[in-house]
């Protein structure tokens, strides 16, 4: 697991990388799961809504949702 941190430093998000490839992204307050990329459907997932939100790994664009 790797904590994304904003340009001062300060934790904003944490990523975790499965063994299978896929990219789980989770906000810290409150630590909850905002989506994930699935890189075998090459599809990013909002965890909220259970709909994709497009192709490619967007898991980033989750955790700026949430600033």
């Amino acid at each position: 697991m790797q904590f994304i941190r904003n340009n001062k430093g300060i934790a904003i998000g944490k990523l975790h990388v499965l063994d299978n490839g896929v990219k789980r992204i989770y906000s810290l307050n409150p630590s909850r799961l905002l989506g994930w990329y699935d890189p075998t459907s090459d599809k990013t997932i909002d965890a909220k809504s259970g709909s994709w939100i497009g192709f490619g790994d967007q898991t980033f664009l989750l955790l700026s949702n949430t600033l």
